[in-house]
């Protein structure tokens, strides 16, 4: 009992060191769990702005392609 009398900051301070280092612990592993989800929505966000991106060149070229057919058939039409 003399030990706890004569040491009780010294404890209290390490129980105290010791919850925090838990919290901070509990923070960032839920820190790092959103970390990864907000990782996986970037991922697929830019998977859509490329699918996008993509698509226009395609119907771009698509484009060309008739105006060239076109053009090609107008000459054979002459």
């Amino acid at each position: 009992m003399d030990f706890v009398l004569e040491y009780w900051s010294q404890i209290f301070v390490v129980l105290g060191a010791f919850a925090a280092a838990v919290k901070m612990n509990s923070v960032v592993h839920i820190l790092r769990r959103d970390l990864d989800i907000l990782a996986t929505d970037i991922k697929r966000r830019d998977t859509y702005v490329e699918t996008v991106k993509i698509r226009a060149e395609v119907d771009q070229i698509n484009k060309n392609i008739s105006s060239l057919w076109d053009q090609m058939n107008k000459l054979k039409d002459k």
